[in-house]
């Protein structure tokens, strides 16, 4: 073995030994212990997750996510303080009941727990050829699982339910932890009709959200694969992107800064001038034609992490649940339609 390959070795093999005595850790206790910079520090835990011999969470603590070994999953709980405090509430309450149904919770809880990956696991149920969704804590035994999916969806019924569990990919630390969340949300299917008295199947499969991949099951018999493929952004995806520019620009907005840029979706940093200076938005623009709660929610969400408020600009319209959370946050979250 050459001398360079040997002592890469053997950096590694004392990365790996300082976390199982450590647990999760940041990329700068590791450069403490191997007396190096960051950056290489970096490198090298980029290069062992690769390996597979260790992962990374969604959580954030500052900017970096924490980096562990298969098995310390539960010491992640340490670290629950990093969440925002919503996040925080969604977690103790998916850690006492062990089973959310989605549908049940109110919008603030279904973003939070969207956002709490490494905690909370969506699971779609198919009951008669339906999807459903709850969230499992993470923790929760297989066995006890089972048995509380059975008697949630269908208390006293003796059937087999087939499980497969899902590990989520863990995300490339440079993709924002709201982009998670909705992405995530956009996996879930809605529950609406009450629970059928047919077997119940629990099916779970790896999502690559790098890739798109997204899961639908279908009936007992076949289960559908749809892939997503990426694509590159083609002029006429940015033509909404322009319009909400050219719209700021009228306005005499100050465009900061550009967070993110959709087919139909443009989240930025604006500032406009007031009758007592200058105030800075939180702004997202979404080209729908109706606009929910759960829109808002996000919008609101994300301007309270940067500590502004928040705009949002549509062509269309709110809808009832949506007006009454305009009402209810009137003072942090405005709306406002736009023709483009």
């Amino acid at each position: 073995m050459p001398a360079d390959l040997q002592k890469i070795n053997e950096v590694k093999e004392r990365i790996l030994g300082t976390m199982r005595l450590r647990g999760p850790s940041l990329p700068v206790h590791i450069a403490r212990t191997i007396n190096t910079s960051p950056i290489f520090a970096s490198a090298f835990l980029s290069e062992l997750y690769s390996e597979g011999r260790i992962k990374i969470s969604n959580m954030k603590v500052g900017s970096s996510p924490l980096y562990f070994l298969p098995g310390q999953e539960n010491l992640l709980e340490k670290f629950i303080e990093y969440l925002n405090q919503r996040e925080k509430e969604a977690f103790y309450l998916l850690k006492k009941d062990k089973i959310l149904h989605d549908d049940t919770q109110p919008p603030v809880v279904r973003v939070a727990l969207r956002a709490i990956k490494d905690f909370a696991i969506p699971i779609k149920i198919n009951i008669a050829g339906e999807a459903r969704a709850i969230w499992k804590y993470h923790l929760l035994p297989e066995m006890e699982f089972r048995s509380a999916a059975e008697q949630y969806f269908n208390p006293g019924a003796k059937r087999e339910i087939k499980e497969e569990i899902k590990a989520i990919a863990v995300q490339k630390v440079e993709v924002p932890l709201i982009e998670q969340a909705q992405q995530v949300h956009e996996q879930i299917v809605n529950v609406r009709q009450a629970v059928s008295e047919k077997p119940i199947e629990i099916e779970e499969r790896e999502e690559d959200l790098e890739t798109g991949r997204e899961d639908v099951i279908e009936d007992e018999h076949r289960e559908i694969v749809i892939e997503k493929p990426l694509k590159k952004m083609k002029a006429k995806d940015f033509e909404f992107s322009n319009k909400i520019k050219e719209y700021l620009s009228k306005k005499d907005i100050e465009l900061l800064s550009i967070v993110e840029e959709k087919k139909k979706d443009f989240t930025a940093r604006v500032r406009i001038d007031m009758a007592f200076g200058k105030q800075e938005y939180f702004l997202v623009a979404k080209d729908k034609k109706k606009i929910s709660e759960i829109d808002l929610t996000m919008a609101h969400q994300r301007a309270q992490s940067e500590k502004i408020l928040a705009l949002i600009l549509s062509p269309g319209e709110p809808d009832k649940k949506a007006m009454e959370y305009l009402r209810t946050w009137r003072n942090l979250v405005k709306f406002e339609k736009i023709k483009i």
